[in-house]
């Protein structure tokens, strides 16, 4: 995605990521739910790393590459612990 900032995933805990959905309809969360269980299976099975685009409340997007260890409905753990709340998640990508 054009002006996103690379992070590595130890970097995650440093932002804040507020708590309103970046995503607004319905159609495009559940794209999103798909895209995650499928980079969970992929990423624990293939040990493929997984790309995620993610969005702050000031605007600002970011992006990450980690094995996703495990998704829930509103948590996504990638290797080494590290946690990213499913509503800042725009993008999934493998």
């Amino acid at each position: 995605m054009k002006n996103t900032r690379h992070i590595n995933p130890s970097d995650i805990r440093m932002f804040y990521f507020g708590s309103q959905d970046v995503l607004s309809s319905n159609e495009e969360k559940e794209s999103r739910k798909q895209k995650l269980e499928r980079a969970m299976i992929l990423s624990n099975c293939e040990h493929i790393p997984i790309s995620l685009c993610m969005k702050l409340p000031n605007g600002e997007m970011l992006e990450t590459e980690s094995d996703v260890v495990d998704y829930a409905d509103d948590i996504v753990v990638l290797k080494g612990g590290h946690y990213i709340p499913v509503w800042a998640i725009l993008d999934v990508d493998v």
